[in-house]
């Protein structure tokens, strides 16, 4: 019976199974140093949001796996993870649809004025709804950054509304673009001069870090809506900040932020014109359940000796470990 660690609760079968059939310890904490007998103990981790560092991981010689109840692996040093034959179990495609469903709630509920109204009625202002500055999407422009899996379904949502879609990704095309009826830009800037309603489906990479600084807000159009669904650290928060108090972004909609648990000192957070959600965009119950109960029988397949498919880092199958892993 292998012995499993979790930082949280998993979702529905995925949790059952881990309860029937391991050793099951969790922490339910988003701290690691406190639980490292814990970890060294264990054949796999499985962690959302919470990631022991590489030195951490140097003292647990026993751990083979990193389950990731999703695709948010980028935090890890995976040159020492394969030296170290660890592999990163990970869950892609399985949230798409919800993160995209959250991508266009958050459109509809800024563009709608849907907090501000919501505050202004319950303290009996009726009459802002003389204001006539909502938003109509049919015929709007929306700007998609980021074209992979979670992006392309964020877009077709788009296109369904009725709305004029452009995308920006360096590893796009235009082909991939015209087959879901979006318009192709060739940079970030000929999508920001174009853009009412900007939304973000990017990765956490180097090349990403503060995509989103104040001389891209700058090249926004005026009074845009911005949502973020990617990751907080492709935003500098300091360049959104004034950017909202100016008027160039109208609102703002995070489902993310550089720092979680989200601050409530944080400043954005003060602000009438952003609304938040706590990184819950891809954990629909639907979601939650596809991604648990696979990230769950991957990291057990795997340790019972099968190759799988969905390892983040397939070179530390090449660890000696390893060497006995069924095709």
């Amino acid at each position: 019976m292998y012995n499993i660690m979790l930082s949280y609760p998993l979702f529905g079968e995925g949790m059952r199974i881990l309860e029937a059939e391991t050793e099951l310890f969790v922490s339910n904490d988003g701290a690691i140093e406190p639980y490292m007998e814990n970890l060294r103990r264990a054949d796999a981790f499985i962690t959302r949001n919470v990631h022991p560092t590489t030195a951490q991981l140097e003292s647990c010689p026993k751990l083979k796996v990193i389950g990731i109840p999703g695709v948010g692996f980028q935090s890890y040093d995976i040159a020492a993870l394969n030296r170290m034959g660890i592999a990163i179990v990970f869950c892609p495609g399985m949230n798409l649809r919800s993160v995209a469903e959250h991508a266009v709630a958050m459109a509809y509920t800024l563009t709608k004025q849907i907090p501000r109204d919501n505050a202004q009625v319950h303290g009996g202002n009726y009459g802002i709804r003389n204001a006539f500055d909502h938003l109509e999407l049919q015929g709007a422009t929306a700007g998609i950054v980021g074209f992979g899996a979670i992006g392309r379904e964020t877009a077709r949502l788009f296109r369904a509304n009725g709305m004029d879609v452009c995308i920006y990704d360096p590893f796009a095309t235009e082909e991939s673009a015209a087959a879901l009826g979006c318009r192709y830009c060739a940079s970030l800037e000929e999508l920001l001069g174009q853009a009412q309603v900007l939304s973000l489906h990017m990765p956490s990479l180097p090349s990403t870090y503060h995509m989103f600084d104040r001389a891209a807000f700058d090249a926004m159009r005026d009074g845009v809506y911005f949502i973020n669904c990617a990751r907080g650290s492709v935003v500098d928060e300091e360049a959104l900040y004034h950017a909202l108090l100016s008027g160039k972004v109208a609102a703002a909609g995070l489902d993310v932020m550089e720092k979680e648990p989200f601050s409530v000192e944080s400043p954005l957070l003060g602000l009438p014109n952003v609304i938040v959600t706590p990184h819950v965009a891809g954990v629909t119950a639907q979601a939650a359940e596809r991604t648990h109960k696979l990230v769950v029988s991957s990291t057990l397949s795997l340790l019972d000796g099968n190759r799988i498919d969905n390892i983040a880092n397939p070179a530390a199958l090449e660890h000696p470990r390893w060497k006995d892993l069924r095709l």
